[in-house]
């Protein structure tokens, strides 16, 4: 988690570079392919999404053009104009996809494959007051320069983590929130005095802690 804001801003200059290089369709057989096909979440508002076009792979994060993902070995391919490595991780005993890591100059983030069974299904939202809800306006840190503002919107709160898309979160409860369409969660931590102290992103399979910040 370290070195998120400087990795998304890079794939995000990558990606914007990529996208005007046109070059030949990278020679790998159709076999397969399609098992890389799918949506990939870095974080709860930005996704990767890997597509097929004839015998080529392309890659587009949330809000940015596509670029072409060119092989390198067979679970491993670089983006097409770049030296970032897409690497795919795939149990050996079934082949399935699990996740991928994007890398460049050494830093690496990992991106969980979302599908049916851990995309959060139908859950309803409760009806909290815009005075609760207001209590866990706020920044909250993981560490300095990395972190999450929470903000109230139109409808509720919205979470912006940093260097990414704002989203907005759901009540479950008067301390659990949820994304539609993503299985991430966030708990919000509260003191015996019931002063909010800080909250947990829970996203494929980790829990982050991130403390708020003082006003």
């Amino acid at each position: 988690m370290s070195r998120l804001p400087a990795a998304c801003v890079l794939l995000t200059w990558v990606l914007l570079a990529a996208a005007a290089v046109v070059l030949a369709q990278p020679s790998t057989s159709d076999g397969g392919l399609d098992d890389y096909v799918g949506r990939y979440e870095l974080t709860p508002s930005f996704h990767l999404t890997v597509m097929r076009e004839g015998r080529a792979l392309y890659l587009q994060a949330t809000g940015q053009p596509r670029a072409q993902l060119t092989p390198r070995s067979p679970h491993e391919f670089v983006l097409v104009g770049s030296s970032l490595r897409v690497m795919f991780n795939v149990r050996p005993d079934t082949g399935e996809v699990l996740d991928l890591v994007f890398e460049q100059g050494g830093l690496g983030r990992r991106a969980v494959r979302l599908d049916s069974s851990i995309v959060a299904p139908g859950r309803s939202p409760i009806s909290v007051s815009t005075d609760r809800l207001s209590v866990y306006v706020g920044t909250y840190e993981e560490q300095p320069g990395f972190g999450m503002a929470i903000t109230l919107g139109g409808d509720g709160l919205v979470a912006q983590m940093t260097q990414m898309p704002a989203a907005p979160i759901y009540p479950e409860s008067l301390t659990e929130f949820f994304y539609k369409d993503t299985s991430a969660r966030i708990t919000f931590r509260v003191d015996r005095d019931g002063a909010v102290i800080g909250l947990v992103l829970h996203q494929g399979g980790s829990d982050v802690e991130m403390p708020r910040l003082g006003d």
